[in-house]
């Protein structure tokens, strides 16, 4: 077999990298070198913040324009607000005479028209004090005031006032913040903060444009009779506002009070910085600066004057005391009305001078018109609207069952947290008849008649009644906190034995015993345990029990309740106790 002829394949040259990379970054050269240079002129101007305030500094003023003129200057306030606010209270923290000099045009006329409307205020305030003024004196002023035109509140200033300091203000010297104010009750006082202000601006005005030496300060100033007097201090100033001629002496007392405003808060106003709370227990103290004087004229009392002053007086009274009780019975007998079961009161009013009530009331309530005429009250000047309603207060539900069972008089019906109890004897047909309707009256949830018809009740009742007792402390008659409710606890029971026996015609006594544990001598313990025996049966009594059927005696130490072996024997024996006693009545 013939071999085939080689067939060879001659590979081309390998591609050079490192030259292929060169060649593109000598075609990136040629087209991009331009965009290149713009491209780090742009990087050398974003980097450099000298370079970016400038161009910033040149086109800001005409951003801002643009700005407001597209709408959006509510933003650029809202923006520039806080800085504009610090950098300015910066400014006036360095150097208030700064602003001083910049307010000055228009710092006179605010003043003069400040002190213009108050001075105005006051005489407003002063004139409706005295227009209602009936006296001698008060006429001629008032004709003085038509005679030469001038204001009747004026007239009668300069007729009766010496002097009256109606303002004072302490300000800090520092910051020229109001520290304290204290003003007249009868002034019309202008924003203290304003004044203050206002005050330490004129000084500042007085200072720089009259080169005052060091120290030397304005002491007063004066516009009619209104006067400003001012005392520097080293860190605080005290002005009052006077009206009339002060003497020279209040300037004394104004010295010690600024002395003595240094002295209790030095520290606090070499170190104050805003908060003016500290300087509050100094009040009283400013307080006093506010004096007034008054010309005194004796003037001979006038009969009638009196006469009419007495009778004025005696009707104001009248009429005061007797609103006062007619309140009074008012109180009384909304208190009775709502301790009324099934009475509800929701509203109270008065018109006209009847009184108003509103609420809601059982038809078996009884009536409040009655309750009017017990505590006093006219029924006629009372106006009731009442919403019938059942009520389910256990008395109320008493009263309905009795209205729609009618009992037998040997029946006893109780009501205990809606539960209907029977008990003594009844005829069989009265009995099915409860069975039927007792549930079905409102307000009873259930039924117990297991002591109607049931021979020994009295003996359990007895024996429940015979096992209380009314516990005492030590030495004392009076009942504990927690034993007077157990009294209240006993009352339907021992209604119930009381009626229960009536109705079998059985007699019954009961006797409350007293004791008395065995400390102390018995010459005290006697008359205790008999105290204690009285104190039990007239809280039984004040309840409606009948007194017929109950008797206190004291058996001191002679029958003690339990040996005394323990703390809570003794405690035992520090009571009251009950015996019933039960015979059978003759037929």
């Amino acid at each position: 077999m013939a071999d085939h002829p080689d067939h060879r394949v001659t590979d081309s040259p390998a591609a050079d990298p490192l030259s292929d990379e060169r060649a593109l970054q000598e075609l990136r050269a040629l087209l991009l070198s331009e965009e290149q240079k713009q491209i780090l002129g742009l990087q050398q101007r974003l980097d450099d913040p000298e370079q970016r305030s400038r161009e910033t500094s040149a086109v800001v003023a005409e951003a801002i324009r643009l700005r407001r003129e597209q709408g959006g200057e509510g933003a650029l306030r809202d923006a520039l607000a806080p800085s504009v606010q610090e950098a300015l209270r910066e400014s006036i923290r360095k150097d208030s005479s700064i602003l001083a000099e910049v307010l000055f045009p228009v710092m006179g006329p605010a003043i003069r028209k400040s002190v213009a409307e108050y001075i105005r205020a006051m005489l407003e305030s002063f004139n409706k004090a005295l227009e209602s003024s009936l006296s001698l004196q008060g006429l001629k002023w008032r004709l003085e005031a038509i005679r030469t035109g001038r204001p009747y509140a004026e007239v009668a200033l300069l007729r009766s006032l010496l002097y009256r300091v109606e303002q004072v203000f302490v300000i800090h010297r520092k910051t020229s913040l109001l520290l304290l104010h204290a003003v007249g009750s009868d002034v019309a006082a202008q924003d203290a903060d304003m004044v203050s202000g206002m005050l330490s601006a004129i000084q500042d005005f007085v200072r720089d444009s009259f080169q005052a030496a060091q120290g030397e300060v304005l002491d007063s100033l004066q516009v009619g009779d209104l006067r400003v007097w001012v005392e520097q201090g080293p860190h605080a100033t005290l002005a009052a506002v006077i009206r009339g001629e002060a003497p020279q002496a209040y300037r004394l007392q104004m010295r010690e009070t600024l002395e003595e405003l240094h002295r209790r808060y030095g520290a606090e106003l070499e170190g104050f910085e805003g908060d003016a709370a500290v300087f509050e227990s100094f009040r009283p103290d400013l307080t006093d600066c506010l004096v007034a004087r008054y010309s005194k004229k004796e003037r001979k009392p006038r009969p009638y004057f009196v006469v009419l002053l007495l009778v004025l007086i005696g009707v104001l009274v009248g009429w005061q005391l007797w609103g006062f009780l007619q309140a009074r019975k008012w109180r009384a007998f909304v208190d009775v009305l709502r301790q009324e079961p099934g009475i509800v009161v929701t509203g109270l009013g008065e018109h006209g001078g009847v009184f108003q009530i509103h609420g809601l009331r059982d038809p078996l309530a009884i009536d409040p018109r009655v309750l009017a005429e017990i505590v006093g009250l006219d029924s006629q000047r009372t106006e009731f609207q009442w919403q019938a309603f059942y009520s389910f207060d256990d008395a109320m539900v008493l009263r309905r069952a009795r209205q729609i069972l009618r009992p037998p008089e040997t029946a006893i019906l109780a009501v205990e947290r809606g539960t209907l109890r029977v008990a003594g004897e009844s005829t069989p047909e009265w009995a099915e008849q409860l069975r039927m309707r007792g549930p079905a009256i409102p307000g009873v949830i259930a039924l117990d008649d297991r002591n109607l018809n049931n021979p020994d009740v009295l003996l359990r009742r007895k024996a429940m009644l015979e096992s209380s007792a009314i516990l005492f402390d030590t030495g004392s008659w009076e009942f504990n906190a927690d034993q007077r409710p157990r009294v209240i606890q006993l009352l339907v029971p021992l209604r119930s034995l009381i009626q229960t026996a009536n109705a079998s015609r059985v007699q019954i006594e009961i006797d409350l015993v007293g004791h008395s544990d065995s400390t102390g001598p018995e010459m005290t313990n006697a008359p205790l345990s008999e105290a204690r025996a009285r104190k039990v049966m007239q809280e039984l009594m004040q309840a409606g029990i009948d007194g017929r059927y109950l008797r206190a005696r004291g058996a001191g130490t002679g029958e003690p309740v339990r040996q005394e072996e323990t703390t809570s024997d003794r405690q035992y024996n520090r009571s009251v106790t009950f015996r019933v006693n039960l015979n059978s009545r003759p037929k």
